[in-house]
């Protein structure tokens, strides 16, 4: 039962990442481990408040039974603690500037579901987690806790993956004939809630105060529902419950107004951030339209990276909606140089051999060995948890029944003691982890490493306080830790040894980051990669090597490689300082002719001529290729800005043939293995792109002439 528990928080939040799509730029895995996050974070929280909150009430002069103070707390304080608790992850996770900025209302509103869910399924797993063996199996499906006569009902995956947003347990009429999984309600709390953090986080002067407007509305539905269930005869206020419980409206909607809020910045961003649209999107297709088109190239590499492209972009985007884009410099470069990527690999033929056993050798360059060791301690570490609430927890069986006799309640304590001896290790490298990547400005970066830490620090404030009531109370592993608490009374069944078998589960969640995010954080910190490189790696990771593995094996779109020539005649690069030659009266009057000539001709016309070149003193000299059609500083080049954005510095583009053929004219006159700088004529058509986005009318060009007489050429200010 607590394997389809867990199943059905974790499809309740999958089922929120799709819908959401076209708008979220947080990556799945971080908000998966969110529901860690309310497990172990959220969840240990509220039990500390709750606990401390009920004791100090009862203790007073007038505070009256513990068991009426737990009663009355459970439909007035309670729910405003248990909400505050689930939202502030986000808070603290907004804290952090990066995230705050990149992170738009869907992002908001899907972690902050994900943390209720996680949330929901601690109380779930508290309170039946131990009832495989009393559990009863219905013709209906399912299973039933006969308990009373509006018994816990826990679904069967028929059932689990045939409902919307479905809660881990729900509770079974007398004589209900067909039974349907439940609504999540701590993921419909949440997201509500959530909404309101991201509107109180994005919002601008009075708009953020409707923030609170969703954070109060979630308190009063979470109060409303725990008071009908606190008073069975208030029938109008149970049909009531009923129904807001039993609508997908809310979560619906909620989703609805957040994405609705982020596209229209998604629309304002893509008119005012350079170099980040594909080729495609320039040429009139929209976003949606050139990636699926990407995606489908090899799948499931291509669509990989196209998906992981957009998300980055989506959250270039909102940095650039809150901040201009050119504060989000870093990341700015690397949704450039991804976009100039696709657009070199977006053809059947960069992806002829790319291939899974081409991947394979790929990730194993970026495998940290380490990290397996890690992961296997923990696995081991884990196992008498996942035997006991995994296996064990199916009725049939009865692996639960014969685990919690004799010696078993023993070894989930001695595994849960080893277990937080080796999450305070983990805990120390997560946040050297921390330390390496504050470069890095990717939020999901941040955000996976401050989930893995407070995941981390429930767990052993969990381990801890097991401990200390075992030894105050002279409890044993089989004993009950508390009685009257709230949190749908789960915590009234709680024995020690599941404690512990809950804090051997969270070791799951505390893997050794892996793949770029690893790379990046120990290249860091040995110093052995640049912060460039560590940004990319954490972007894209293995298929990051993949998109440059299938760039390199495309069609070329340039001349001889740069890497063959001169280090300091690099195209982009200064060489050394040297006055251009003027341009003569003679040298004007022949652009002027060639100009008007070649304004005559079509483009495919004007590149053929000027392309065929001519011969001087036995010499044959011709532009390179490339610089007519769109390789590197051509004049249909289209990743000018990408690139001047990505390398930091200027880069040139001849606007016309004619700018080519004065060109050529000029490395004529410097001869084969000769370099030079000329000023530009009089009406010219290049351009230059500046790393800030913006662009400015170059006044020279830089020549190189090679031993066949090829002649490579850009434009520059001088």
């Amino acid at each position: 039962m607590a394997v389809l528990m867990v199943a059905a928080t974790v499809y309740g939040v999958v089922q929120l990442l799709v819908l959401s799509s076209p708008t979220r730029s947080v990556r799945v895995s971080a908000v998966l481990l969110a529901i860690a996050v309310g497990v172990y974070g959220c969840g240990i929280v509220t039990v500390l408040l709750e606990y401390a909150y009920t004791r100090t009430v009862s203790d007073q002069p007038h505070g009256g039974a513990l068991l009426n103070t737990v009663k009355t707390a459970s439909y007035t304080v309670d729910p405003v603690i248990e909400e505050l608790a689930k939202i502030t992850p986000l808070l603290l996770a907004a804290w952090n500037v990066k995230i705050r900025r990149q992170w738009g209302l869907t992002d908001y509103v899907v972690t902050g579901a994900a943390l209720g869910a996680g949330f929901g399924l601690l109380e779930a797993v508290a309170r039946f987690g131990l009832d495989a063996a009393r559990a009863v199996s219905l013709p209906t499906g399912g299973w039933m806790i006969p308990d009373s006569l509006q018994a816990p009902w826990i679904p069967s995956p028929g059932q689990v993956f045939a409902a919307w947003f479905p809660a881990p347990f729900a509770t079974l009429d007398f004589g209900e004939a067909h039974p349907a999984a439940d609504t999540s309600p701590h993921l419909v709390y949440t997201a509500a809630a959530a909404l309101g953090v991201g509107i109180l986080i994005r919002g601008r002067r009075w708009q953020r105060a409707l923030g609170l407007v969703p954070i109060a509305a979630a308190c009063a539905h979470h109060m409303l529902t725990n008071y009908a269930a606190a008073q069975p005869g208030a029938r109008d206020t149970q049909s009531l419950v009923e129904d807001l419980n039993g609508n997908l409206w809310i979560p619906l909607a909620v989703l609805a107004i957040a994405m609705a809020a982020d596209m229209w910045q998604i629309r304002r961003a893509k008119r005012t951030v350079p170099g980040v649209l594909l080729r495609e999107e320039r040429a009139g297709r929209t976003g949606l339209t050139a990636l699926t088109g990407y995606g489908l190239w090899r799948v499931p590499w291509s669509t990989l990276i196209a998906l992981r492209f957009a998300r980055m972009r989506r959250a270039l985007f909102y940095a650039a909606a809150s901040t201009r884009y050119t504060d989000s410099g870093l990341l700015h470069r690397t949704v450039a140089w991804t976009a100039a990527q696709i657009d070199t690999t977006d053809h059947q033929h960069a992806w002829q051999g790319v291939g899974l056993r081409t991947v394979r050798q790929v990730a194993r360059s970026l495998r940290d060995r380490r990290r397996w060791w890690f992961i296997l301690i923990s696995l081991v570490l884990a196992v008498p948890a996942l035997v006991f609430l995994g296996a064990g927890s199916f009725p049939a069986a009865e692996l639960q029944e014969r685990f919690t006799t004799s010696d078993g309640p023993a070894v989930l304590m001695a595994f849960g003691i080893a277990a937080l001896l080796w999450t305070a290790w983990n805990l120390t490298r997560l946040l050297r982890t921390w330390q390496a990547t504050s470069a890095l400005p990717l939020a999901d970066a941040h955000a996976i490493v401050r989930f893995r830490i407070w995941t981390a620090l429930g767990s052993l404030i969990a381990g801890t306080v097991l401990l200390l009531r075992m030894q105050q109370e002279g409890l044993g592993a089989d004993d009950k830790l508390f009685r009257n608490f709230h949190l749908l009374e789960a915590l009234n069944n709680f024995l020690a040894y599941l404690g512990f078998a809950l804090i051997l589960l969270a070791l799951l969640a505390l893997f050794p980051p892996g793949g770029g995010l690893a790379f990046a954080g120990a290249g860091i910190a040995a110093g052995t990669i640049t912060v460039e490189a560590a940004i990319h790696a954490t972007a894209l990771g293995t298929l990051g090597v993949v998109l440059m593995a299938a760039a390199g094996g495309g069609a070329p779109t340039d001349g001889p490689p740069e890497g063959q020539a001169d280090a300091g005649l690099q195209s982009g690069s200064r060489p050394k300082s040297e006055e251009p030659n003027p341009v003569t009266e003679e040298q004007q009057q022949s652009f002027n002719q060639s100009q008007q000539h070649l304004n005559g001709l079509s483009k495919r016309k004007q590149a053929d001529e000027v392309g065929k070149g001519f011969e001087r003193d036995g010499q044959k000299y011709k532009p390179e290729a490339p610089l007519l059609k769109t390789g590197k500083h051509g004049v249909d080049w289209s990743e000018g800005t990408a690139r001047a954005i990505r390398d930091g510095r200027p880069q040139g583009q001849f606007g016309s043939a004619a700018d080519v053929k004065y060109a050529a004219e000029r490395g004529a006159e410097l001869g084969p293995n000769k370099t030079g700088f000329f000023r530009l004529p009089e009406g010219h058509n290049c351009i230059e792109y500046l790393p800030d986005g913006t662009t400015r009318t170059p006044n020279s060009i830089f020549v190189k002439v090679y031993p066949n007489g090829k002649v490579h050429a850009y434009p520059l200010t001088r």
